[in-house]
């Protein structure tokens, strides 16, 4: 939100000209003497009013610069009551002071309470508009905020949701699979409909499991299987999987088809050599281990997982890892235990 435009210097400026001059009308109103106005409106009252105008707009300015800088009282309403008392207070002190020091040098005679009243009133209400500007802005700005907090909110929900969306569909999975449909179909029509069948079969289980948090792992292997028979069909997508497990255990619904994805993505292909992928079951952890031949410009590493990462992180308390060495890499699942 933008300054209060009481900071402005123009404003500050030429303000005190109109609320001055409407000081002096007002003061002639009630004085009855609305009659002379035309003769005597650039008096010297008026230059009096302005003058005063000046040094009360001022200094409620000052006051709400250093009341917005305070920490206490911590509440809003305490520090509002006490910022319009000590501002009406600061104000009867300059208009008391200042106007009898003009009526006792200039006019020679001490003003009375009744022209004291009426200059304190006129002059407090100015005070007064100035703090509720203040407070009006505060509550506009502080409204303003929650809103800007919930659009905000909303928004990254919605990037959010689209972001899983989009990884639960996998769109380039999806197209390479129904390529895979579409090669098959034009030489087999038999085995096109096996085809089709796991690939009906994988999105089932990555559709259906979307709201689990976590799946046992051997429905998460079915997903696999499902997902492999498809990749068979695709150009140099061979692969040779090994699985050893001693125990059942819980995984995040995706896991094994996410990570063999991007495994598969960032090896070279080859017509000739199969990829060897070994899933192994070690103590707490499920181990992936491969031996890599990556592609130039697309390796695996931890943050080409940074979902799962996360995801695990926060059910496990412990991340994901990705080891590698020379000659393989290993990424390391942990166990998850349902309680």
């Amino acid at each position: 939100m933008k300054r209060l435009f009481i900071h402005h210097p123009l404003f500050r400026l030429l303000s005190p000209l109109f609320s001055g001059t409407l000081v002096y009308l007002l003061i002639l109103l009630i004085n009855n003497t609305i009659n002379e106005l035309g003769e005597n409106f650039f008096g010297q009252e008026l230059y009096v009013c302005i003058a005063l105008a000046y040094l009360i707009q001022e200094l409620a300015r000052l006051s709400i610069v250093i009341f917005r800088h305070l920490n206490r009282p911590k509440s809003f309403l305490l520090r509002l009551v006490l910022q319009v008392v000590s501002t009406f207070l600061a104000t009867i002190v300059l208009v008391s002071g200042s106007m009898y020091l003009y009526f006792v040098k200039i006019l020679h005679y001490e003003p009375n309470l009744t022209e004291l009243l009426i200059f304190n009133s006129i002059f407090s209400v100015i005070s007064l508009i100035y703090v509720l500007l203040y407070v009006s802005h505060q509550f506009l700005h502080k409204i303003n905020v929650e809103k800007l907090q919930k659009e905000e909110w909303a928004r990254l929900k919605m990037e959010e949701d689209f972001a899983r969306f989009k990884q639960e569909i996998n769109p380039l999975l999806l197209f390479e699979s129904l390529e895979a449909i579409l090669m098959v179909m034009k030489n087999n029509v038999d085995k096109a409909e096996e085809v089709t069948d796991s690939f009906a079969s994988m999105y089932r289980h990555l559709l259906s499991n979307r709201k689990n948090e976590v799946i046992p792992l051997d429905q998460e292997m079915e997903a696999l299987d499902e997902f492999l028979s498809v990749q068979e069909h695709l150009p140099y997508r061979r692969i040779q999987l090994v699985k050893s497990f001693k125990e059942k255990t819980w995984i995040i619904p995706g896991t094994l088809v996410q990570i063999i994805e991007v495994i598969m993505r960032s090896t070279i292909p080859s017509k000739t050599n199969e990829l060897a992928i070994e899933i192994l079951d070690s103590g707490n952890t499920i181990e992936i281990k491969y031996k890599h031949e990556e592609k130039l410009n697309k390796t695996l590493n931890i943050n080409s997982l940074n979902k799962l990462e996360n995801n695990y992180q926060y059910y496990s308390g412990t991340p994901l890892e990705v080891a590698h060495n020379p000659h393989d890499k290993t990424i390391k699942i942990p166990k998850l235990q349902m309680l």
